[in-house]
């Protein structure tokens, strides 16, 4: 998924009633946590609002997404090094980094 495509599903949640985000966050929600396969095909962005009017909202997604990537990279690689390189413990690793315990805890799964 492209991060164009993550702004493009944003941009038309954000356009419907309060009801029916309700229903596509249920949907979310059953597939992420139940393994429920859903399709969806995008609309192209630019097919619902002209560029220049969206282009600095755009970009501040890429790179809020871009920043979020490589912070979840960043964080696996040293969840990655302390447990199976250096062979610590849970308890170790929370000990010496514990803003990331959500992260730590769901790679540990």
């Amino acid at each position: 998924m492209r991060p164009a495509d993550v702004v493009a599903f944003m941009w038309e949640y954000m356009k419907v009633p309060e009801d029916s985000r309700e229903k596509v966050k249920n949907l979310l929600k059953d597939a992420n946590e139940n393994g429920v396969k859903i399709s969806h095909q995008a609309p192209t962005l630019y097919d619902v609002v002209p560029k220049e009017e969206i282009a600095e909202f755009e970009e501040l997604m890429r790179k809020t997404i871009a920043d979020i990537v490589s912070e979840a990279s960043s964080v696996a690689c040293w969840v990655y090094v302390q447990k199976y390189v250096k062979h610590k413990t849970l308890n170790e690793m929370l000990q010496e980094l514990p803003d990331v315990s959500q992260f730590i805890l769901a790679m540990m799964r």
